[in-house]
């Protein structure tokens, strides 16, 4: 058989193949005999008859069109081997010679990207020190005492900070629309969760007061309400105040930390806990560096067709998420300002950027040897067992998706050898 290989754009190719005669007529006569073991001529059992009259009962054309399924599958096998090729998804066919003695035919195939790796060992990133200011502390001991802060009812104007509780419900032109009505909703002044101007438009006032708050709702909002005037009535029926605790060794004690008592001792808490997660931002930093300069030097062919596949996957997951929240998918388009060409062309520059440091990685792992055996993977699971004083098989079950942590384990490998291979 000869085949000839035409590159129609990177990662997808055109292979023509010229199927000999012999082999051809072959597949001809194994379709006619499948074909013919099920004619019944009268007075012979199925497919019994004398040639001849067989032949005059099965349908040329059905003999051509079963002969053609039965040779596209090994013509397709060795023309892939003969070239050396690894396809991607299974290929289109185009029937381009037919007749009886002839049968020419091409693949268009994607094939599976590939990867030239540049550089990865001896490289170079800059690793920064982890630094903790006075300031950074003082503001993790604020956010720790505002969110043990106690909710207490007060007599008198709310204002930015306060919680109230109200009932509610939006007009437009004094005609009421859908999800503009909720009955005794918690709402924190200024957490900026409600449309613009609603909870600026509460400050001032008093329980058991009935106010109209009008607003604007933003261009960029589902289309029904978007630009539009409304008015809410709101009745409110309660307001707290935020109390944050004074910091004292009493209001530290009641932080509830594990040997943590007094102010000293928690300076001192906040203090570790924002180095190490700073030298964990560093470290994490510098390994993503590297993994940027490795995939850099690397070169990735990718099929358009792969990367078309993977932005109509994510799409799809968009659309189902954002339906799971109550949206449509049009509702999301306006609220985020955007058409579905300018999501897809956002989608796309993410997926590719994706797919290649993704392809890069996974050479790097094959060509070093980074996989992660059955016997490494059950070895780490006997550990976890051990620890958490369960049997293997409990531990089997509760990770669920081997897999997943068989990748997980394979990750860390990776990024042990870049990190010990490169400064």
């Amino acid at each position: 058989m000869k085949s000839n290989v035409k590159e129609l754009e990177p990662g997808k190719v055109r292979i023509e193949c010229e199927v000999e005669t012999k082999d051809w007529k072959a597949a001809q006569e194994k379709a006619f005999r499948k074909l013919a073991a099920k004619v019944v001529v009268p007075g012979f059992r199925a497919g019994k008859a004398p040639e001849a009259m067989l032949r005059a009962r099965v349908d040329s054309s059905r003999i051509i069109n079963a002969a053609i399924d039965e040779i596209l599958g090994p013509t397709y096998g060795k023309a892939i081997a003969d070239n050396k090729l690894r396809p991607m998804y299974q290929p289109t066919v185009d029937i381009t010679k037919l007749s009886d003695n002839d049968l020419s035919v091409a693949y268009e195939v994607v094939l599976v990207p590939e990867v030239t790796l540049g550089e990865y060992k001896g490289l170079h990133a800059e690793k920064k020190k982890a630094e903790v200011k006075d300031e950074d502390v003082s503001a993790a001991i604020a956010k720790r005492l505002e969110g043990n802060a106690d909710l207490v009812v007060v007599e008198r104007e709310a204002k930015m900070g306060d919680t109230v509780t109200i009932d509610f419900e939006g007009f437009i032109d004094d005609k009421p629309f859908e999800g503009g009505k909720a009955d005794n909703y918690v709402l924190e002044l200024g957490s900026h969760s409600f449309v613009p101007g609603f909870e600026e438009g509460l400050v001032g006032a008093k329980t058991g007061e009935q106010r109209d708050v009008k607003i604007t709702f933003p261009e960029q909002y589902v289309a029904e309400l978007a630009g539009k005037d409304a008015t809410f009535k709101v009745e409110v029926h309660e307001i707290k105040e935020k109390v944050i605790p004074t910091l004292s060794d009493e209001a530290v004690k009641d932080l509830g930390l594990a040997d943590v008592e007094t102010v000293e001792a928690l300076n001192e808490y906040e203090r570790k806990n924002l180095l190490a997660q700073k030298e964990d931002q560093v470290n994490r930093d510098y390994y993503t560096d590297l993994v940027r300069q490795i995939i850099d030097a690397s070169k990735v062919t990718i099929a358009p067709a792969i990367i078309d596949a993977e932005v109509k996957q994510q799409e799809e997951n968009t659309r189902k998420q954002v339906e799971s929240n109550g949206l449509t998918f049009q509702q999301y388009l306006e609220i985020t300002g955007q058409t579905e060409e300018k999501l897809r062309e956002s989608i796309r520059g993410g997926a590719e950027a994706n797919l290649k440091s993704y392809l890069v990685m996974e050479e790097l792992c094959i060509k070093e040897k980074l996989l992660v055996s059955d016997a490494e993977l059950d070895f780490e699971i006997s550990k976890l067992a051990d620890q958490y004083k369960m049997k293997p098989e409990e531990v089997k079950k509760a990770l669920g998706n081997l897999e997943g942590y068989r990748d997980n384990l394979r990750q860390k490998k990776l990024q042990d050898f870049i990190l010990a291979n490169n400064n």
